[in-house]
């Protein structure tokens, strides 16, 4: 037999080696109140609780400018168009689609608990948009078979009359683990009600019926989110991963084109185990810096965006190291980069940047006329998940304990 209890506001603090259990009407959370009158929640706190997204928060952006900027390397088809680090836009039209990272430290936002969050801004009407992430296998094997529930909480700061649709995908067992297949088979339709035509071995996970999904309708294979206002909004859905499943993409796409303004806000996107509803709890910066990183590393400060001529007052020498050759002569600087954290795999790209002057070239810091070196590549074979070794061609100048630097930025990301 169970317990049935009417849900009620906090009770009054019991009597002395009293307590009383109750379930609250604000959360519809089971709590108890003990004789000092410090209140409990009667759920489980551990490592179900652990959020599987990383940077759900959109707290970490390594590639783009805090402001509005145009979303670099957006596609039709890929997820090329990485905004917070693990997060992707792509849409129906490849245009004219701005993306920013708000910082609500001084202006608190009703409804948000986290600091920051992400805009996914048009300028132009006539596209959908769609905002994912890749989960590696390392770190969904453990939800095979489990049931879990997908968070995000949305606003819709300009714009009405959308339909938005809460999704998981699986890349099922035909596919090959860690490996994304291409996102979509081709161009995303612009007609109201077509969803994307999913890559090869990737589908959707149909939601379970119960519980019923949160904010939102379960309608075929997402849930449907309509109505959403210009407030903070949680919406939430209950899937059954399946059991031969080798990596999961959460998705929230809109159903139709949008207008020439509008504003969709994102944050508090959350993956964990079980049926729960679980509040946003802010990961620490240290951590979700480190889980960034495994993805994407670089060696300029975390707020400043790649580039060549990055003052060293700015982004500092980068990575750094001795000439040991003088003159014109080829291996001169030979520089040993250790990436931050070790990366999950083998980045796919590694890009090489000048500091204090344009090009990808190893430049040398001190001794006579500071000037950039030349043939800056990675020693043969010397790339690992670890790190890689530099080398450069000296200067007419150079002379051998002068120091050189070179900034650079290491990619692992599945963006297929």
């Amino acid at each position: 037999m169970g317990y049935r209890l009417t849900k009620s506001a906090a009770p009054n603090t019991p009597a002395a080696n009293k307590s009383e259990i109750y379930m609250d009407t604000a959360d519809n959370r089971i709590k108890a109140i003990d004789d000092k009158g410090v209140i409990w929640t009667l759920a489980e706190d551990g490592s179900k609780d652990r959020n599987v997204l990383t940077n759900g928060g959109m707290r970490v952006q390594q590639r783009v400018a805090t402001g509005s900027t145009a979303i670099p390397g957006i596609s039709t088809t890929t997820r090329a168009g990485q905004v917070a680090d693990r997060w992707a836009i792509t849409t129906s039209v490849a245009s004219n689609l701005n993306w920013a990272q708000i910082d609500t430290s001084g202006t608190p936002e009703t409804g948000l608990l986290a600091r920051y969050y992400g805009s996914i801004i048009a300028s132009t009407a006539g596209k959908k948009v769609m905002i994912s992430q890749f989960i590696i296998n390392a770190e969904m094997a453990h939800l095979r078979g489990q049931k879990v529930r997908f968070s995000i909480k949305l606003n819709q700061k300009v714009g009405s009359g959308q339909t938005y649709k809460l999704g998981l995908l699986q890349l099922a067992a035909a596919g090959t683990v860690d490996v994304s297949p291409a996102f979509l088979t081709g161009a995303w339709s612009t007609v109201t009600g077509t969803d994307p035509a999913w890559g090869t071995n990737l589908s959707p996970i149909t939601p379970d019926a119960s519980p019923t999904g949160e904010n939102g309708t379960i309608t075929g294979n997402f849930l449907n989110i309509t109505s959403l206002a210009a407030q903070w909004q949680r919406s939430s859905v209950v899937f059954t991963v399946p059991t031969n499943a080798k990596n999961l993409v959460v998705v929230l796409f809109a159903d139709a084109t949008g207008g020439a303004t509008d504003n969709l806000s994102i944050s508090e996107c959350r993956l964990t185990q079980g049926t729960e509803i679980i509040d946003w709890v802010e990961m620490p910066l240290a951590l979700e810096v480190m889980r960034c990183q495994r993805f994407f590393c670089k060696s300029f400060p975390l707020t400043v965006v790649p580039a060549a001529s990055v003052t060293e007052a700015t982004g500092g020498s980068g990575a750094s190291g001795i000439i040991g050759k003088a003159a014109a002569t080829a291996l001169a600087a030979q520089i040993s980069i250790q990436f931050p954290v070790q990366m999950w795999k083998t980045p796919v790209t590694l890009t090489y940047f000048t500091p204090t002057a344009a090009g990808a070239q190893v430049f040398r810091l001190s001794g006579t006329t500071p000037a950039v070196q030349t043939a800056t590549a990675s020693r043969t074979s010397s790339l690992t998940d670890r790190g890689v070794i530099c080398t450069a061609t000296g200067d007419v100048n150079g002379a051998v304990g002068d120091v050189a630097g070179v900034h650079y930025t290491a990619d692992a990301e599945l963006v297929a």
